[in-house]
């Protein structure tokens, strides 16, 4: 037969990822129901991106140094994130732009049935998002392809414009961080769960 003409095959629909993710917070493995379980962050327009970005560097050998060669290459950084343009502007989505804090107002600051969200100095515990995932749909088994990120940390700030006959987004960008036992274990904190299988 040869070579074929194209890199369409029979299969190649069914491992489309159609549409738009969903973006979930406290996402988990339920044992009980066997179900991936998780909060939606909210609303998203124009899309979801994960990025990871991986960074090599070469050993430098006497003699190597017009090409490259195996084993001379150590990855020397890695990093991912997920981007999100929220339309769904809860308190807690600004208050994670700002890596802020919430609260409820009292009567000298502002009328009653207000919240606010107020930048802080320090890092909290708190303001990592122990495990944040997007979900795709894998277009041949109906299921969902999950991109995971652990203590996911809102870096990209606020920016928040208003116009005439259009909604406000906000961009999030939002980093993975290891835990220390990640750290130890040279474990990466992102991974992704793939559908082991292509029949609907």
């Amino acid at each position: 037969m040869g070579l074929i003409k194209t890199g369409y095959t029979e299969k190649t629909a069914e491992n489309f990822i159609i549409d738009s993710a969903t973006v979930f917070t406290d996402f988990r493995y339920d044992t009980e129901t066997k179900e991936f379980t998780g909060t939606p962050m909210g609303a998203t327009s124009g899309g979801v991106e994960f990025n990871s970005e991986l960074s090599y560097r070469k050993v430098e050998v006497d003699g190597t140094y017009v090409m490259d060669v195996v084993g001379l290459n150590v990855l020397e950084s890695a990093t991912a994130s997920i981007k999100a343009n929220l339309i769904e502007l809860t308190a807690e989505n600004l208050r994670r732009s700002i890596n802020g804090t919430l609260a409820s107002t009292t009567e000298e600051e502002a009328p009653e049935g207000y919240m606010i969200i107020k930048p802080k100095r320090y890092l909290s515990e708190g303001d990592y998002i122990s495990s944040l995932a997007i979900a795709g749909i894998h277009n041949g088994t109906k299921q969902p392809v999950i991109v995971v990120i652990d203590q996911g940390l809102v870096k990209s700030g606020l920016a928040l414009k208003t116009e005439d006959n259009k909604e406000a987004v906000i961009e999030q960008e939002i980093t993975a961080n290891a835990t220390y036992e990640q750290l130890a274990k040279d474990e990466f904190p992102w991974r992704i769960y793939y559908p082991s299988t292509t029949t609907a």
